[in-house]
């Protein structure tokens, strides 16, 4: 699956009909599977936290790719497994809003485009580089306000009134916040900054809300502000690599993997397939053979790295490769594909 990213407020994943041709190798056309999948995975935002338990509701398209109304797809729903993965399985092609809900955190939408087709091609306001499992990113609702001020002015010559009224300012913005209204909340979260200046985790507030707006320039300048009183918050760097991800540096997705003892399967998986995309596969199988280090229970990288044996020529080893896939998980996309594959090689 390859996605492509667009973005207004939503991003367009751009997801194919389990595609084989991969690394251009010439997998015979006969093994390509008339279905559609989405594989996607669900983090607490700014960490590699997974969530459990998420609900995933996909929405069918209006419309099939002929034009035609869409009369037979319906709505799928189901629940991300403990390690914040989840799979949906033989959906119709066109563009699905797949929602991720989770109690006390917004909830995020994404527009999944499902094609048979495949397309490398990303806007400059990706959020990853044609990522396969679509990431889905949970915000928690902001309703820390009494503690925030608390913390804030904690040792502050402030009035009781002072206090009392920080406090309902920063409970307005936080509501604005959660409703979706960010010019409202970026506009409260300012005000009461320069009213308190102490209140430092606002820059962090004010980031955010200029991330979801698309203003990506400001929000990196707000996070770096937040950085100034708080220089070891690992999670706001993670938002800062991510925020420059969506703006199309692809750099920062070697920022993503390289923190120290951090790196998620993921984020090597991602690395692989941006050294792919920059014609490198030497540097892309590295990566996806720390992946399959990093989670040996995971089937993608794997695969990928069957198929690039596959590629060299070396039937031996792409043969064991897909056989291991198999066994991990054969009513995968991959699996299937793996096996597909082994039915057809001498």
């Amino acid at each position: 699956m390859t996605c492509e990213v667009a973005r207004s407020f939503f991003r367009l994943f751009r997801c194919v009909l389990v595609p084989l041709t991969i690394f251009s190798i010439g997998v015979p056309e006969a093994f390509a599977q008339e279905r559609g999948v989405i594989q996607g995975r669900v983090f607490l935002e700014g960490t590699r936290d997974p969530v459990e338990g998420a609900v995933v509701t996909a929405d069918p398209p209006r419309f099939q790719p002929d034009g035609t109304l869409e009369t037979l797809a319906v709505t799928v729903e189901t629940d991300s497994d403990d390690d914040g993965r989840f799979t949906i399985n033989w959906i119709r092609s066109g563009i699905w809003n797949v929602t991720i809900s989770v109690e006390g955190f917004e909830d995020s939408t994404l527009r999944v485009e499902v094609t048979q087709g495949r397309s490398r091609v990303c806007t400059p306001t990706q959020q990853q580089k044609c990522q396969e499992p679509v990431e889905f990113h949970m915000a928690q609702l902001k309703t820390e306000a009494v503690v925030k001020v608390e913390q804030a002015l904690a040792g502050v010559d402030v009035s009781d009134a002072e206090r009392e009224q920080a406090k309902t300012d920063l409970t307005a913005a936080d509501d604005a916040y959660n409703a979706a209204d960010y010019r409202t909340a970026i506009d409260r979260y300012e005000k009461l900054l320069t009213t308190w200046p102490q209140m430092t985790a606002l820059h962090q507030d004010i980031g955010d809300a200029n991330r979801a707006l698309a203003q990506f320039e400001s929000a990196l300048a707000a996070y770096e502000r937040f950085l100034v009183a708080e220089p070891d918050d690992d999670a706001v760097k993670r938002k800062i690599a991510r925020t420059r991800l969506m703006m199309g540096d692809l750099d920062a997705a070697g920022d993503l993997a390289s923190a120290e003892g951090e790196a998620s399967p993921e984020d090597l998986y991602n690395l692989g397939e941006v050294a792919f995309q920059d014609g490198n596969v030497d540097a892309a199988e590295g990566w996806y053979e720390q992946s399959a280090a990093a989670d040996p229970s995971w089937e993608s990288p794997v695969f990928k790295l069957g198929l690039v044996a596959l590629n060299r020529g070396d039937i031996a080893g792409a043969k064991a490769l897909f056989q291991k896939v198999v066994g991990l998980a054969p009513d995968s996309p991959d699996g299937v594909q793996a096996a597909a594959t082994l039915a057809a090689l001498p």
